[in-house]
């Protein structure tokens, strides 16, 4: 039983430093994308509400719909503006490709909020399952998905990565400590979260 509440109270501190992240880069003004960077935020506080929901004062149909709300506002932006954190390009496949990531996970979140559960007790106590209204072979293939973001992520992290020259308040940093790498960091973190807790609702 302690190795899963310790790897719990791991990511709900990971989940944590994320929503800190992203606070300080929209109040210190190192984001291209304020948008994108609140909806992020509003996702990270959901997962620590979902992995510690005793501490969590909200009703979940109203995190439910403040994930909603995140996957439609950064919509609400001029094409131009959508996402220059990961190439520099605001207009790029990448950028594209990250706020559709980003939509698959709240709607993801938003779904399993306010899915009927139901309490089982296996060999390591008590778990909250999603109920059976959630079919199985949708939370493997999220599961799937995120666990596929996450291998990319932590490669993304390992590899070396060339500054663009671009956008050099976004490039400058010294290796991992990069402010794109802590991006990178940060989202690859947030996949794993919901890789662990789709696999805990199963």
């Amino acid at each position: 039983m302690r190795e899963p509440v310790i790897a719990t109270a791991l990511l709900i501190a990971l989940t944590g430093w994320c929503v800190l992240h992203g606070v300080s880069g929209i109040a210190g003004g190192r984001c291209a994308d304020r948008r994108l960077e609140a909806a992020e935020i509003v996702m990270a506080l959901a997962v620590v509400a979902m992995m510690a929901p005793t501490f969590d004062p909200l009703p979940q149909g109203l995190w439910a719909a403040l994930l909603v709300a995140s996957a439609a506002w950064p919509a609400r932006r001029r094409p131009a503006r959508a996402g220059r954190h990961r190439d520099g390009d605001p207009a790029s496949p990448g950028a594209r490709a990250h706020y559709a990531h980003h939509v698959v996970g709240a709607s993801a979140m938003a779904a399993l909020a306010v899915a009927p559960k139901h309490r089982h007790t296996g060999g390591s106590g008590v778990h909250e399952a999603v109920h059976a209204a959630v079919p199985a072979w949708t939370l493997f293939l999220l599961a799937a998905y995120f666990l596929a973001y996450a291998a990319v992520g932590v490669a993304s992290l390992l590899l070396p990565r060339p500054t663009t020259g671009r956008y050099p308040a976004l490039d400058r940093g010294p290796g991992p400590l990069a402010p794109l790498r802590l991006v990178s960091a940060r989202r690859t973190v947030m996949a794993i979260g919901m890789f662990y807790m789709l696999v805990g609702m199963s």
